[in-house]
């Protein structure tokens, strides 16, 4: 396997690194887990600092919800939801900030801003143009696979707002996809995106992928890619996982007979103590960038995954008694 990197803005992430925890900032008033709580970029700029000082070592900044059901967010209304808050942090943090959007004309008013990443959950098919906006500037791209735009007959599909993306494959294409197993269709997506990026002049190592967890995926799909969360580094290129509060996860714990109501105090953490075992999991299976809705419970989690997977290079030591 060749050596993985992600570059952008003169910062690189370099795969075998420890994980590193990503928090989110909903600057939406309908966001799934936490619609309208950090609204504003007083609130959303506090929010995101305590997120640094928790642990986190990189920021995802949205404008707009993409939940099922969700609503469509004019161009200018999302720029004037994100920019300020990517200018302001600018000023205080070093981190790389993320704008996530699959909007190029956000994407250009952010990076303008000052953003480091583009985080496009269409993986550069939804809008024309995306490319070119990356490729025109020295921020990197995370490319998310999108089973919604691959297969939008699917029932899992049906629920979510359009991402558009009619164009990119087709009608025989689309046809494949419908009986094709996950993981493949996974690949084929990719390469896809891939090819779009490259024609566009984005290289290799400005490109991130992400394997699109909770979107339009059933249960067993997710917890499936999850598994084979390897093969985005067998593709040549370092990942970026979303599962933090997904719906699979508060499924698994309300089967399990766990209290998930997110009314209630216990029901709230349990969505976050169930997301950070998956970051345990990811972190033991070297994904570099994890997105996270909290920062502590991740932060834990990352460490004790990336010392299982580096024990073979952390220094010993011998315990005393209690």
């Amino acid at each position: 396997m060749k050596n993985l990197v992600f570059n952008f803005n003169n910062k690189t992430i370099v795969h075998g690194e420890p994980t590193r925890v990503c928090g989110i900032v909903n600057v939406t008033p309908d966001s799934f887990s936490d619609g309208g709580r950090w609204f504003g970029k007083d609130k959303a700029v506090k929010h995101a600092l305590e997120l640094i000082e928790q642990g986190c070592q990189m920021i995802d900044l949205g404008g707009e919800s993409t939940r099922p059901g969700s609503s469509y967010v004019d161009i200018q209304e999302e720029i004037d939801r994100v920019v300020p808050v990517i200018k302001e942090l600018k000023e205080q943090v070093d981190v790389p900030l993320s704008i996530d959007t699959w909007k190029p004309e956000v994407a250009k008013a952010a990076i303008e801003a000052g953003a480091d990443i583009v985080n496009d959950i269409t993986g550069l098919l939804g809008r024309e143009g995306m490319a070119d906006v990356v490729a025109q500037s020295s921020a990197g791209v995370i490319v998310m696979f999108n089973p919604v735009i691959a297969r939008p007959d699917h029932p899992g599909s049906k629920i979510f707002p359009s991402f558009g993306g009619e164009e990119s494959f087709s009608d025989e294409e689309l046809k494949s996809f419908e009986d094709m197993d996950e993981i493949t269709l996974m690949r084929a997506y990719f390469e896809r995106a891939i090819e779009k990026a490259h024609e566009a002049g984005i290289p290799d190592n400005r490109i991130q992928l992400d394997p699109g967890i909770g979107f339009g995926l059933t249960k067993k799909e997710n917890l499936n890619i999850i598994r084979q969360t390897e093969v985005i580094h067998e593709m040549g290129y370092t990942c970026f996982l979303g599962v933090s509060r997904k719906r699979f996860i508060q499924n698994i714990l309300d089967e399990a007979g766990f209290n998930m109501d997110p009314d209630t105090e216990t029901g709230y953490k349990n969505r976050d103590l169930a997301s950070a075992a998956l970051t345990a999991v990811a972190a033991s299976k070297g994904v570099e960038v994890v997105r996270v809705h909290s920062a502590e419970e991740h932060a834990i989690a990352a460490t004790i995954g990336d010392m299982v997977r580096l024990a073979e290079n952390i220094e010993d030591i011998n315990f005393t008694a209690y």
